[in-house]
């Protein structure tokens, strides 16, 4: 039987031979009529409509014979012939035997192996995928570089079915790689699903994983800076271009660059030649039957390929910001067909392996930088500490031997402008210690070496202590210095030297900003009955509301204006603020400028189980 395009084509052949028969035979008639009506002109009238009839039913045959043909011819063309190309395409890929003579089962089995065709791409890319998604949590999970060069070579040998894969990270200007990270699969089983990506989901296959990282290099530098120094390489093929080349690299080993020291038995030649290639040309490069390619070209690196046991090669450069930084390569011990899918999955593991890289590189970067910190932090504290100890002794000297003259333990009597002198030298003596006592309270804090002794404390009483102590510096200004307590406040749990240091600061630094006026102390319950707030208002000079931001931090005032007019190094309420929050309190302020301040503090209440042992101990 013919295919079914010929068939159609021969009935439209017969069928428009008939309908120009007709035609003929109707022409042919309408003619004689003609004739008989010019020599008869008498004849009978219905005998020349008959004949006119039947020559427009010939007429209309004709054309219906003629658009069946033409309809025939269009559908040869746009619907058979491209079917028929369909068929071959699919008849490429999937024999079909034994093949059908009939052409209409032919393209309904060649619709079927399309549709079954197509089904597997949509697995194989749902698998895909897969697969990438899982590579990249496994990258992303891990931020130790040898570890993650260890899962990058045995992920890709497993997704793709390799031999062994091979990894080379090169550096600005280095010769040689700084790490290389190997995997090996010695049982390699040829892929279910044919060349390229296989049909199943494929396991990561047991293998030896081997990295070397540059103990001496600077791998914690950021990868942006490790740009390789065959970027701006082009191939050397004339022997004047090698020679200089050669030239270069004795020049760069003689001005003192060394190469890494990476085991001699991890730099493959074959590694670094193929790393080189696709470096320079940053493209992916491959070789589907390295055999052949031997045979053909005679290259260095097919002979090496050959000698190692791999029959195909995939090299994948390593791109970050448009730089080469590295390659992998995977080796294969069979010679596969290298698909689109796989330069996909390729291309989209090696910007996935390079982010990777550089997140390793920065994060220990900064690890690195924060121990440094760190230290220096440390070394600070030390330094400020060893400091102000060794200034305590001559100032508590100085004050020591300054008030026994004073009063009058030297032999004579002082003239009254020398006693001046002498008071004024042991107010300066007295600020520039507490001064000292600032910074070492600041360098205990820091460095996490202050003791708060936390006990049953009668509020009212450290902060009447405090009131006491600051009344000479309140009537000095004319200032009123008051403090207003709730009826039955309960016992706080806090370190009673701590509070009298808090409060004292605060109400030192009201009184200091305050210039008319006064200040005043209120305690009171919070709301929930659980913490006592201790509030110091005064009617200064207010602070701005960007001031605010950074009052509490260390060396910090309102404005440079404010430190020279008034004096002091800010490092009252930072001390304040931290000897609070180490007896679970918090500090908090409210200011408006030109009207005054209000800085609170609070101190949890003792608890009742504490309370009642306190009340059972002996007094």
């Amino acid at each position: 039987m013919g295919s079914l395009g010929a068939k159609v084509i021969l009935f439209a052949a017969l069928l428009l031979l008939l309908s120009i028969f007709l035609f003929s035979v109707l022409t042919f008639g309408l003619f004689q009529l003609y004739i008989e009506q010019v020599a008869h002109s008498n004849a009978p009238h219905h005998l020349s409509l008959t004949k006119l009839a039947l020559i427009m039913l010939g007429v209309g045959i004709f054309v219906f014979g003629l658009s069946v043909f033409m309809y025939t011819c269009m559908i040869r063309c746009k619907f058979i012939r491209p079917l028929q190309q369909l068929q071959t395409l699919v008849a490429h890929d999937v024999e079909l035997s034994p093949p059908p003579r009939d052409e209409l089962s032919m393209l309904t089995r060649s619709f079927s192996q399309l549709s079954t065709s197509l089904a597997n791409e949509s697995q194989m890319m749902t698998e895909q995928m897969s697969n990438l998604l899982i590579m990249s949590d496994a990258l992303i999970s891990t931020l130790n570089l040898e570890h993650l060069l260890g899962e990058i070579v045995s992920r890709l040998g497993g997704i793709m079915q390799a031999k062994h894969v091979s990894l080379l990270l090169y550096g600005r200007e280095m010769l040689s790689p700084w790490a290389v990270a190997q995997w090996t699969n010695q049982a390699v089983s040829s892929p279910s699903g044919g060349p390229g990506l296989p049909t199943g989901t494929v396991p990561q296959p047991a293998g030896t994983v081997i990295v070397h990282v540059d103990p001496d290099g600077d791998i914690t530098m950021a990868v942006t800076t490790k740009i390789p120094a065959f970027s701006g390489m082009r191939a050397v093929n004339s022997g004047k271009q090698k020679a200089v080349q050669t030239a270069k690299s004795a020049q760069l080993l003689a001005s003192g660059l060394r190469r890494p020291r990476i085991p001699r038995p991890a730099l493959r030649d074959l590694d670094m030649i193929l790393a080189r290639m696709v470096i320079q040309r940053q493209k992916i490069a491959y070789g589907e039957n390295v055999e052949a390619i031997y045979k053909e070209r005679g290259e260095n690196w097919a002979r090496f390929a050959l000698e190692a046991g791999y029959y195909s090669v995939i090299a994948v450069p390593l791109l970050l910001q448009e730089q080469a930084i590295g390659a992998f390569i995977l080796y294969s011990a069979k010679p596969r067909q290298i698909s689109s899918r796989d330069t996909f999955l390729l291309s989209t593991a090696a910007i996935q392996a390079s982010m990777a890289v550089q997140n390793a590189l920065l994060f220990a970067e900064i690890k690195e930088k924060n121990v440094a910190l760190e230290r220096a932090n440390q070394l600070k504290s030390q330094f400020l500490a060893n400091v102000t100890h060794e200034l305590r002794t001559p100032l508590h000297s100085i004050i020591s031997y300054g008030g026994l003259i004073l009063e009058g333990f030297v032999d004579g009597e002082l003239p009254p402008e020398q006693e001046e002198y002498i008071q004024f030298m042991v107010r300066r003596a007295g600020d520039l210690s507490h001064l000292v006592d600032d910074m070492l309270d600041l360098s205990k804090i820091e460095a996490d070496r202050i003791e708060v002794k936390p006990e049953p404390l009668e509020l009212t009483v450290s902060l009447q202590d405090v009131l006491n102590q600051l009344k000479p510096m309140a009537n000095d200004k004319s200032l009123y210095l008051t403090l207003e307590a709730e009826e039955g406040l309960p016992k706080v749990e806090a370190d009673g030297h701590r509070v009298r240091q808090i409060a004292l600061n605060m109400v030192s630094n009201a009184l200091k900003f305050t210039e008319k006026g006064g200040v005043t102390i209120r305690c009171s319950l919070t709301k929930d009955a659980t913490m006592v707030r201790v509030s110091v208002h005064d009617t200064g000079i207010g602070i701005s509301p960007a001031a605010l931001d950074y009052i509490f931090d260390a060396f910090r005032q309102a404005d440079g204006s404010t430190t020279r007019r008034f004096g002091g190094t800010g490092l009252g309420l930072t001390i304040a603020k931290r000897l609070v929050e180490l007896q679970a309190g918090e500090v908090a302020v409210e200011s408006t400028l030109g009207q005054g301040s209000t800085f609170s503090f609070t101190l949890p209440v003792l608890s009742p189980s504490k309370q009642a042992i306190v009340e059972r101990s002996p007094s």
